[in-house]
């Protein structure tokens, strides 16, 4: 129980500071940074190089060491993340290549060995239980921590609220004294190996394809954060924005919470596509019109049908693929090297979408034309994998 507890509070914290480093960091750089697009294009970037090379260190010492270790130091890397930044300020702009490296290490260590502790720290017998709390706990930041965030930052800014959230990590790193040790009996840690091992079995390749696309359109993409600029571009404050984020958010649980009722034992094929097609045509929209109304539109269908349908389809499939027996025996080199596929996804996103602040906001059109495309084909590829 005390296990469980702790991981509700670690986890729901987590959640908010996230939100506080992403979508509210990016709306920062742009109120700060003339050359916004440029500037949030490389943060992000190398903020997911790191994230790979991190991925591959933190899955070492996860099979090497005590799990709670690494994890705490993931928590300890994100308070001096925050406080780096508190303390920057305007000047962050400048040094965003530290706080990338800072932020890097702090998610990597954080959610590999979380990822074990969700997986074999909670008893058989309370998994469903288990699962029903941090589901809640999920939703209820994905919707109230934005609208929060966004009305905390607005009426102070956001280097203050920096100290609200330096509190949760606090609670955070209190609450990890209450988590039991998972030891790992497996000490044969080898990335490559297990790369060649997974690649062999058709399935894996088809995940790990999925996985770099996933990167590139619906898990905090560079798509998400050019959208996120346009928002701060047209709406002006973070309260808007952390509406906006709050409702597209709702939307999203109530599409998710319709997809698992109607297509948990049948072909999800069609939703897939009508979920492809539709994103694609707002996209277009978007294109011929922009305004924040058409912004708003699109947002709310990425929202629903992108990091909503498409993106949970997706870990449904990796999570079951978790369970086959030739991950199970390489359990920290599967999510390190899935881990590792997604963020390269990201980090050819952001590239792209620097081409776009070097160039001009006149090309953020044809890079929404491509990753459109990207998105049209993206749930053939995905339909293709065994979700069962």
């Amino acid at each position: 129980m005390k296990n469980e507890r702790a991981m509700l509070v670690i986890y729901g914290f987590m959640k908010l500071i996230n939100v506080f480093l992403g979508p509210f960091l990016t709306a920062y750089f742009v109120k700060i940074s003339i050359e916004s697009v440029t500037t949030v294009s490389l943060f992000n970037a190398f903020n997911y190089l790191f994230l790979a090379i991190f991925g591959m260190i933190a899955g070492y010492y996860v099979e090497k060491k005590d799990s709670l270790f690494v994890l705490r130091l993931g928590i300890i890397a994100k308070f001096l993340c925050v406080l780096l930044i508190m303390f920057l300020g305007t000047n962050i702009t400048s040094y965003y290549g530290i706080v990338s490296f800072v932020f890097g290490f702090a998610q990597m260590f954080f959610y590999i060995p979380f990822d074990l502790y969700h997986a074999e720290g909670v008893e058989k017998e309370r998994r469903t239980s288990f699962e029903l709390k941090l589901n809640g706990v999920k939703d209820m930041t994905s919707v109230l921590g934005p609208i929060l965030l966004g009305a905390t930052i607005t009426i102070i800014n956001y280097q203050m609220t920096a100290i609200i959230i330096l509190l949760f990590s606090l609670c955070q790193i209190i609450a990890s004294f209450y988590l039991k040790p998972i030891l790992n009996d497996d000490n044969n840690y080898n990335l490559i190996s297990a790369l060649k091992k997974l690649m062999k079995n058709k399935e894996h390749r088809k995940l790990f394809l999925v996985q770099y696309l996933n990167g590139m359109t619906f898990s905090d993409s560079a798509l998400s954060t050019a959208i996120t600029i346009l928002i701060m571009m047209s709406f002006k404050t973070d309260f808007n924005l952390g509406v906006i984020t709050s409702l597209t958010s709702l939307f999203s649980l109530i599409a998710i919470y319709i997809y698992t009722k109607k297509y948990k034992n049948k072909s999800d094929s069609v939703p897939l596509y009508f979920s492809g097609i539709i994103i694609f045509l707002s996209m277009i929209l978007l294109i011929l019109k922009t305004s924040s109304f058409t912004i708003v539109i699109y947002n709310v269908i990425l929202g629903i049908f992108g990091a909503g349908i498409l993106n949970f389809a997706y870990i449904l499939r990796l999570v079951n693929t978790a369970k086959e027996k030739i991950v199970s025996e390489e359990k920290a080199e599967f999510w390190a090297i899935s881990e590792i596929f997604l963020n390269i996804g990201r980090v050819t996103g952001f590239v792209l979408l620097l081409f776009v602040g070097i160039l001009g906001l006149d090309y953020l059109v044809y890079f929404l034309i491509f990753i459109g495309l990207i998105v049209l084909v993206f749930p053939y590829f995905l339909s293709n994998i065994d979700r069962n």
